[in-house]
C-alpha cells in the first residue's frame, strides 16, 4: 500500500538492535514528503511534509556503530508529529540517507517557494522585530549624546 505521494526516493524497514528487519516500522522518503508506518494490528502513519523539516542530525549509540545504523533526528514545523521532533531509529547507512534527505529538502523547497528564513523563530513563525543595536541601546551614542537628546 503507497502512503506517501510522489516518486519513491528511498524506503528502508527500521531496524532491530542486530539489524535484522524484523520490525513493523518502515520509512518511505518521497520527493514530497517523509512518512513513516508504524504497526501490524493497529497500524499509525505520520506523513511530513519536506520543505516543513528544518534540521537533521544523526546520533550513534555504540551498539549502533558496531551494527553500522544511526538515528536520524528530524526537527520539523509539522506539529501532528508531536513536538516537531520526528525520530528515524536504527536506519542502515545513516550519513548517505541524511545526506539524499537534505537534497530532497533542499529540492522541496525551492518547488514551494520556502526558504530556511520562514522557520526561523519557533513554530509561531517569525521572530519578532528587534530592536537595532542603537535602537535599543539607554546609554549614549557613538557621537556622544544619550538617546533622545
Amino acid at each position: 500500500m503507497k502512503v506517501a505521494s510522489g516518486n519513491v526516493l528511498w524506503r528502508q524497514r527500521k531496524r532491530n538492535w542486530c539489524r535484522t528487519p524484523f520490525t513493523f516500522t518502515v520509512y518511505t522518503l518521497t520527493d514530497k514528503e517523509m512518512s513513516i508506518k508504524t504497526g501490524i494490528l493497529n497500524e499509525k502513519f505520520n506523513l511530513i511534509k519536506l520543505f516543513r523539516i528544518v534540521d537533521i542530525s544523526v546520533e550513534r549509540s555504540l551498539l549502533q556503530r558496531l551494527f553500522g545504523m544511526s538515528t536520524l533526528v528530524l526537527d520539523t514545523r509539522d506539529q501532528s508529529s508531536g513536538n516537531g521532533v520526528v525520530v528515524l531509529k536504527n536506519i542502515v547507512r545513516g550519513f548517505e540517507v541524511r545526506q539524499m534527505l537534505q537534497e530532497a529538502v533542499d529540492v522541496s523547497r525551492k518547488e514551494n517557494g520556502m526558504s530556511a528564513r520562514e522557520f526561523i523563530g519557533g513554530p509561531g513563525g517569525p521572530a519578532p522585530e528587534a530592536p537595532g543595536f542603537d535602537d535599543g541601546f539607554d546609554g549614549p551614542d557613538m557621537d556622544g549624546f544619550a538617546d533622545g537628546q
